[in-house]
């Protein structure tokens, strides 16, 4: 974790403004544990590489979604392929979901090789990152920059690729 005065350089805030901003944010992270979700292998691997580019960013969400990534893993359920299919949103799953109880959404979860202007929630997002091992149902919070929640719920997966043995 970055010093509070690493912070102040990066916010452009004193140090202990800085510290208060990291640490009410990473906090966050700890109130939603445990995160229950439901990854493949090749999910769990995705949001691993994921976490390590985060990781190497100082500065900006970065270190945030980082932490917001390890809490999931660490509290992830791994799925066996043969319980992959059906309600649990996978990368290349088509989801619909809603924030704060707004009209539905649908969009494609994506890591690589799919422009946002073609529907699509990239994985390295705060809402990618949360979608991504949900089951159709769930209610969670859904962790914001700023370190606010508000409740995210998917509310159903119209399309999602094969599952990978």
């Amino acid at each position: 974790m970055r010093t509070s005065t690493e912070m102040a350089t990066f916010a452009g805030r004193s140090g202990n403004e800085a510290a208060a901003i990291d640490s009410r944010a990473f906090g966050s992270v700890e109130a939603m544990r445990p995160i229950q979700s439901f990854l493949s292998k090749r999910d769990f691997w995705h949001l691993q590489e994921l976490r390590r580019e985060c990781a190497a960013i100082e500065g900006g969400v970065f270190p945030l979604l980082s932490h917001l990534i390890r809490a999931k893993l660490q509290d992830a359920h791994i799925l066996n392929p043969k319980e992959e299919a059906g309600n649990v949103a996978a990368l290349g799953s088509r989801v619909t979901y809603s924030i704060r109880g707004t009209a539905p959404q649908s969009r494609t979860l994506f890591d690589h090789g799919f422009a946002h202007d073609q529907g699509g929630i990239p994985i390295k997002t705060f809402l990618g990152v949360t979608l991504l091992g949900m089951k159709v149902g769930q209610t969670v919070p859904l962790l914001n920059a700023s370190g606010t929640t508000e409740p995210l719920e998917l509310v159903a997966i119209p399309w999602q690729l094969e599952a990978r043995t």
